[in-house]
């Protein structure tokens, strides 16, 4: 029993913590998570953190989706030239280390085909390919009922910008918030069993 709980705070931590670092240990991407499904005219979070250490003085990220289908050539821009500064308004902490984030959220447009896709992320010769399939945008629902009818549809807008604007649902939490939220779980689990 306690084996499974073990397995589980393990399995927990990994999930909350995914994230992928560049071959040359200029970035890391927290978003979007690879072999991830995404929707159509739905948001795909682009999250990217560097390092203190790393000097990123005239370095800018570009992101790209580009279709990985056989004989596909698509390739949208997602963000060209983005922020690689290091500020307090982007600095982050976990535990002793500080690193500085930055974000992106590009409405996927509904003419995109569905399928295998990569985000490309870019900066300065260092490359990550981030694999991810693109699902067809949900169709809109009606309701209909004898004294009317309501119509909804998925999906919003969203610009690029910094993570710290918008709604409440857009921010993202950094991997000391995730972290504590998992590890919570974990213990309400262990305390039940």
């Amino acid at each position: 029993m306690k084996f499974s709980v073990v397995a589980f705070a393990v399995t927990m931590a990994a999930a909350v913590s995914a994230q992928v670092t560049a071959p040359t240990g200029v970035f890391n991407v927290t978003s979007p998570t690879p072999n991830s499904p995404y929707v159509a005219k739905q948001v795909l979070p682009c999250t990217y953190q560097l390092f203190q250490n790393v000097d990123t003085t005239g370095l800018a990220m570009d992101i790209d989706l580009i279709s990985t289908a056989t004989g596909s050539n698509v390739s949208l821009s997602i963000a060209t030239k983005g922020d690689m500064s290091k500020s307090s308004n982007s600095a982050k902490q976990n535990g002793n280390v500080t690193y500085y984030e930055h974000s992106t959220n590009y409405l996927i447009p509904d003419t995109v085909v569905p399928g295998n896709y990569k985000v490309a992320f870019s900066a300065s010769g260092s490359v990550l390919d981030i694999p991810i399939t693109i699902l067809p945008a949900a169709a809109s629902s009606s309701l209909s009922a004898k004294s009317g009818s309501a119509t909804g549809s998925a999906g919003a807008s969203s610009s690029g910008g910094s993570i710290f604007t918008g709604s409440a649902s857009q921010m993202s939490l950094d991997l000391t918030t995730k972290t504590l939220i998992a590890l919570t779980g974990v213990a309400g689990l262990a305390f039940v069993l």
